[in-house]
């Protein structure tokens, strides 16, 4: 018998008889028992947890959220606390309905570190398996609010392999849809289409289920209408919409958003404004009212009422939940409100409106300098918040989509800049329309230099754990049985890993400041940085609707505005001349190849008046040969002969890259590491390079300390090993890349590298890597982050300078013209001269169809163009100084003396 009354297990049973109670009676019941529950003093077991998550529950559903988050932490500490009274189904319940709650405060990050928790609690019981599942769910959910579509993607199908199993259709129906969502938001509209279908026919035959079928039919509405079926798709949002307010279910509202969006979009404007209305005056969420406005201002800029436009989308502005109240259309939020905001896809579609409708009320009313300003400051916003929401999103694809997404925004942000003549924030958003991610990746490089050794081994450990499971993935078939888990593992892997990084950030100022460094220089410091190597700069953004082309000549700044059809149609014709085998094999391709060099000369180059010598170029996309653009189209004028080319991702990378110091080679380093297989392993299905063994015998004689690998013995495991002590690394083989999504290859005797072979930090020592292969420097074109190649690849590691190529290249001219360059770097040239040098000896003794541009143009320089820095010793030599002084002082004068001549000391002509 139980002295203090009823037994823990009959207090079990009459919790559950509770449970079945109206909630409305639950309240005062279940407060009841928890007294006589701690009066007892019986241990917190399940049961006792099961109270709390409830109580938690009947909190939120009064709208409390903090005390519902309060009592349902009070249940996760009980289960941490007794392991051995409480199931790892209690705790993973616990931490699902904590997270759930999060998400319902918009408090996305510490929702998805609860709700991440919650699947590791439950992941190998199989009572837990439900609320796996659903935290997957509001996991796909919680991403899909950063807007991070990749990890929504991903989540879902983790949570779909676990409903599978549970045979549980609604919340099947629900991950469909989420992943649909987010596939619809990466503009993947048939597989979009397919998932959302696939939610329909799921629970169509079910009972009770007319909300979650509104919700489905609804989004495939917005879908259809993507994908141009205006007529099909507004029958679908309307019918969802109707479902849903006869239900009064509470996303009517969403689902009259998505109506106002269908109807703006077939220009049925007032038809339009009554849906949005409808939203305004129904919903209780911020953000839907927000979207609303949003829409409805979209539908007055539409009709050409630019006032009423601005205020709506001001009045959408405050709507947000982030203390800001200003209706002035004129101001704007600060930065701090603009970081705190949770959909931060909403805000930026507000900010992007607002600015798009100010330059167009400026052009209306002749070019209105005030209303241009407001445009521009809008439009920064606009750039500030991106840079926000990538820092935020862990998926590369996701990061990628909203690169692309964005690009309308930088060129609108360029064209207000040009109509002000303000070269210093066109140079800004230039800058910001290309590279964000490499540089990212380079200040990650930088941030981790401010580590201490403990973080950096932890660091260490984390990357090494990735890649190892990653690699385990790859052998895996998608529909094997061990596919699963193996996805878990990474993805539980990858988690650990971001959690550290973002521990650090909060931990370590340094690494933080280091990291999030966003600083675009002023052109007065690029200007200065240019005038002291006496190099110019150019940079250009091809739109949809112009090309810009912006130059720095040391002193002042130049923004012109040309056509861009007449851009994009030369550049169609010229580049395939350069890049397709035998194409400049006739005369008459070969006279056309110099009226269209001599068209793009006039189009990037002439209107800039830029003076002869050393030019650095950041492309808007893939690389243009500018060394093949002739001042004549009727002869070969080729700019090689007045301009040393070389080229940057962006013109921050320039600076970065130009203004660190040498990189400090470590005792045991080689001067150089050169690599040529000859022939390939018969799977590769590569051509052999006969000769390239022996082009590569007199560069290396040029090194003071070289390594030569050739033959069967430049395998892909001798290549990660050698090379990570060179300072010098030298590539003759071939290379895989085009312009479709697969990653570049690099090919060795026995295998191929992948871009993601190359770990970070592997080639800390190297200032120059030299890729002699095939189209190094192609790759995917990544709409407003650039062209993903092996080249990129080195840089992305933080390697300086890359010598690389645009397309198959001619071997003979390949070696010889390599050969060149060392010569003139060897002679102390900074490494565009020496390029340059390098081609203009080719074409001095160059007959016939080796003057052709596709024999000796296509190898490129990127990156640092200073001279080659001999390396230094001092730090390892120091703690033996005084003795060597001592025992041969004057000798030890002489060789420091020979190692600070002008010429590159370890770098020597033979």
């Amino acid at each position: 018998m139980y002295a203090h009354g009823a037994s823990p297990a009959a207090l079990a049973v009459e919790l559950r008889t509770i449970l079945q109670k109206p909630l409305s009676d639950q309240n005062k019941l279940l407060t009841d028992w928890q007294q006589r529950w701690n009066r007892a003093g019986y241990a917190k077991d399940s049961a006792y947890v099961n109270a709390l998550l409830q109580v938690g529950m009947l909190r939120l559903f009064d709208g409390k959220y903090d005390d519902a988050a309060t009592t349902v932490q009070q249940a996760v500490t009980v289960c941490r606390t007794n392991p051995g009274r409480t199931r790892p189904a209690d705790l993973s319940k616990a931490l699902y309905r904590l997270g759930v709650i999060y998400n319902l405060q918009s408090k996305i990050e510490p929702a998805i570190t609860v709700l991440k928790q919650a699947v590791m609690a439950g992941q190998n019981s199989p009572e837990a398996a439900t609320w796996v599942a659903n935290a997957y769910l509001y996991l796909a959910y919680a991403y899909d609010t950063k807007s991070d579509f990749q990890q929504t993607i991903t989540q879902a199908d983790f949570g779909l392999q676990t409903s599978a199993r549970l045979g549980n259709k609604p919340l099947t129906a629900n991950l469909l849809r989420q992943k649909a969502q987010a596939l619809n938001s990466l503009q993947r509209y048939a597989e979009a289409q397919q998932a959302v279908e696939q939610a329909i026919q799921t629970i169509e035959h079910e009972p009770g289920l007319t909300a979650a079928l509104a919700d489905n039919y609804s989004l495939l509405s917005i879908i259809l209408g993507h994908q141009h079926q205006p007529e099909r798709a507004l029958r679908y949002a309307q019918q969802a919409f109707a479902s849903a307010k006869s239900i009064a279910y509470n996303q009517a509202p969403s689902m009259a958003n998505r109506v106002c969006f269908l109807l703006n979009n077939m220009g049925r404007y007032d038809e339009a404004l009554a849906y949005g209305q409808y939203t305004i005056a129904t919903s209780k969420d911020p953000f839907r009212k927000a979207e609303a406005l949003q829409l409805m201002g979209v539908t007055y800029w539409k009709k050409g009422d630019y006032a009423r436009s601005l205020q709506l989308y001001q009045q959408g502005i405050t709507e947000l939940p982030i203390n800001y109240a200003n209706r002035n259309i004129e101001q704007l939020p600060d930065d701090q409100r603009i970081r705190l905001v949770a959909h931060k896809e909403v805000l930026f579609t507000l900010l992007r409106d607002k600015a798009d409708t100010w330059l167009d009320y400026a052009n209306a009313t002749r070019n209105n300098r005030q209303r241009l300003q407001h445009a521009l400051d809008t439009y920064k916003a606009a750039d500030q918040l991106i840079d926000f929401m990538r820092w935020e999103h862990t998926g590369q694809q996701s990061k990628l989509f909203w690169r692309q997404k964005t690009r309308g925004l930088y060129e609108r942000a360029i064209e207000t800049c040009y109509r002000l003549n303000d070269s210093e924030q066109a140079f800004r958003f230039m800058e910001k329309s290309r590279a964000v991610l490499l540089a990212d990746q380079l200040n990650e490089l930088g941030a981790r230099q401010q580590l201490s050794l403990a973080q950096t081994g932890m660091e260490h450990r984390l990357r090494l754990a990735v890649g190892e499971q990653q690699t385990k993935l790859a052998v895996v078939q998608p529909d094997s049985p061990d596919y699963g888990p193996s996805r878990a593992a990474l993805t539980l892997k990858q988690d650990s890993l971001e959690t550290f990084l973002r521990q650090l950030e909060t931990s370590n100022p340094a690494y933080f400041r280091y990291k999030y460094d966003n600083h675009v220089p002023p052109l007065t410091d690029v200007n200065a940085f240019l005038a002291g190597h006496g190099t110019s700069l150019v940079t250009y953004f091809v739109g949809d609707s112009a090309l810009y082309v912006l130059s720095l000549d040391g002193r002042k700044a130049k923004l012109v505005r040309q056509s861009v059809s007449a851009y994009n149609q030369t550049i169609r014709a010229f580049m395939p001349l350069l890049t397709t085998p035998d194409a400049l094999s006739r005369r008459t391709e070969v006279e056309r190849f110099w009226a269209l060099g001599s068209r793009l000369y006039q189009q990037l180059l002439a209107p800039l008046s830029l003076p002869k010598g050393r030019v650095v170029v950041s492309p808007d996309g893939f690389f243009i040969p500018f060394e093949t653009l002739s001042r004549s189209a009727t002869r070969d004028e080729y700019l090689v002969a007045d301009y040393a080319f070389s080229y940057v991702y962006s013109a921050r990378l320039l600076l970065r890259n130009q203004g660190n110091p040498a990189r400090l080679a470590a005792l045991s380093s080689h001067d150089f590491v050169g690599m040529a297989p000859v022939a390939f392993a018969s799977t590769l299905k590569q051509v052999a390079l006969p000769g390239s063994d022996e082009a590569l015998k007199p560069i290396a004689a040029r090194f003071g300390s070289s390594v030569l690998v050739t033959g069967p013995a430049a395998t892909r495991r001798t290549f990660l090993s050698e090379a990570a002590d060179a300072r010098v690394v030298h590539l003759f083989t071939h290379a895989t890349a085009d312009t479709s999504q697969r990653e570049p290859l690099l090919y060795f005797a026995d295998s191929t590298l992948r871009l993601s072979d190359l770990a970070d930090g592997q080639l800390t020592n190297t200032q120059l890597v030299v890729l002699a292969a095939c189209k190094t420097a192609v790759g995917a074109n990544q709409r407003g982050e650039g062209v993903f190649s092996l080249a990129r690849g080195f840089a992305a590691l933080g390697v300086p300078s890359i010598l690389t190529t645009l397309w198959s290249v001619e071997n003979k001219a390949t070696y010889e013209i390599t050969n060149l360059f060392y010569q003139y770097v060897a002679d102390g040239l900074p490494k565009d001269e020496a390029l340059q040098q390098a081609k203009q000896d080719w074409l001095r003794t160059a007959d016939g169809a080796n003057r052709l541009p596709n024999v000796w143009a296509g190898l490129i320089l990127v990156g640092n163009t200073e001279p080659l820095d001999q390396p230094s010793r001092w730090p390892w030599v120091a703690g033996g100084l005084l003795v060597l002084l001592g025992a041969g002082g004057v000798w030890w004068w002489r060789r420091m003396h020979r190692l600070a001549t002008p010429a590159v000391a370890w770098l020597r002509p033979v």
